[in-house]
């Protein structure tokens, strides 16, 4: 019986929640998190497997480190595996999240509290000025490429969609001659009868995904939860996760303009949102959960903690549900898809797009912190430049250099 009890396999929920916890600096750095812990250290997945699954998160919409988890959960525990090493992946994050958005809202008379949020703005300016050049470098690598940035920009500017600018960029990636050779097409597991089983696997998955959504969308819209704003927080951020191709970063801009205009955002608090998404674990699609907790405060003044909680709950839930749904219907055919040619060649158009609204955003963003009121402000350029140099030269993190810039907005609030 001691043998029995020393053989038994220990949970793997502690290793995701850690991974979560510690899952600072972006896809990047929790891929690579992701890859020591459980290629290296644990060998859950081989190196081979784990590229496969990585390349096929890459073209789902979502964040494709949590998906990458999900899957590693599935293949460890089935579908409750999945749901647990996700779920997990999220859960620190977002609990963050949410408590320095209670802290945002309650404390925004509280002088200090403004002082150090309006600190980091010039920070978040750097971060994503940061984004689009690194997205760029590698999204932007031909001249088909350059005019499709500077088509996306243009018409953002003048107020088209962001979705319309992604699907017409994806029409054009998919009819204009792309870069590289031919893939081959996405294939499905080998054997006819392993293929019939992945693939009402999938179909069985795509059923249960849309009960839960349309069963937590009624509900939360019949309570009435978020003071009432929780089916458009809902709906909102369904549709953001289905529009997060090539990362995050893709859609944020948009989520956070559509917040702005359903007034569920001051424009100020744009800067809040993207440095809480930087400066905590997990993905930078936690935005969403940010930004539900402010829709419901600000619905009901009354109950405005119990609304904001429960709108920082359904974002955080409707924003993730469409991720699980796509990686562990897809989980049976990971390790025999392959990129099609006219998928890569839409994913790079695409992704010039997505440069062109992050570029668009750091305008703005640089706009309202740089030049506040129609004058620069020297402190905040140099702060800019600071967090720039520091990011470049990877002498900080990013949580390091979102913490300094606020205590830089704290120091001036006192001098002042």
């Amino acid at each position: 019986m001691t043998s029995g009890l020393m053989n038994a396999r220990k949970p793997d929920w502690p290793v995701w929640l850690m991974v979560g916890a510690t899952g600072f600096g972006g896809p990047a750095g929790q891929i690579a998190i992701l890859h020591r812990e459980i290629v290296e250290r644990r060998q859950w997945l081989g190196e081979e497997e784990f590229l496969a699954a990585l390349k096929v998160c890459m073209l789902l919409p979502g964040p494709e480190a949590q998906q990458l988890a999900t899957y590693a959960g599935w293949r460890r525990g089935g579908i409750a595996g999945g749901l647990v090493a996700g779920t997990l992946f999220v859960v620190p994050g977002a609990l963050l999240v949410t408590a320095l958005a209670w802290l945002h809202a309650a404390g925004g008379s509280w002088p200090l509290v403004a002082a150090a949020f309006a600190g980091t703005r010039p920070a978040v300016v750097a971060l994503v000025a940061l984004a689009a050049w690194r997205i760029g470098r590698k999204s932007v690598r031909s001249p088909a490429s350059v005019v499709v940035l500077l088509a996306a920009l243009a018409a953002l500017a003048c107020g088209v969609a962001f979705p319309l600018v992604v699907i017409a960029a994806g029409l054009v990636g998919v009819v204009v001659p792309g870069q590289g050779a031919t893939a081959a097409a996405a294939s499905a597991p080998a054997g006819s009868g392993s293929r019939s089983n992945a693939v009402r696997h999938a179909v069985a998955v795509a059923t249960v995904a849309a009960i839960i959504w349309a069963a937590c969308y009624g509900f939360v819209s019949v309570t009435h939860a978020a003071g009432g704003r929780g089916g458009a927080v809902a709906r909102l951020f369904t549709s953001t996760t289905l529009l997060s191709l090539g990362g995050a970063y893709a859609v944020v801009p948009w989520a956070l303009d559509e917040s702005v205009a359903r007034g569920w955002l001051d424009a100020d608090e744009r800067f809040t949102a993207l440095a809480m998404g930087e400066a905590t674990p997990g993905p930078l699609i936690l935005v969403v959960t940010f930004i539900g907790f402010m829709a419901g405060w600000k619905a009901a003044p009354v109950a405005a903690l119990q609304a904001g909680f429960e709108g920082a709950a359904v974002a955080t839930l409707f924003a993730f549900l469409p991720s699980f749904a796509m990686i562990l219907g897809l989980a049976p055919f990971v390790r025999s898809i392959h990129p099609a040619s006219w998928l890569g060649r839409a994913m790079t158009a695409v992704g010039a797009a997505v440069v062109a609204a992050i570029v668009l955003l750091a305008v703005k963003l640089a706009a309202a912190a740089l030049v506040p009121e129609g004058s620069i402000d020297p402190l905040a350029v140099v702060v800019a430049l600071g967090s720039a140099a520091a990011l470049l030269a990877g002498r900080a993190s990013t949580p390091v250099v979102v913490a300094a810039a606020a205590a830089i907005g704290v120091l001036a609030s006192l001098v002042h």
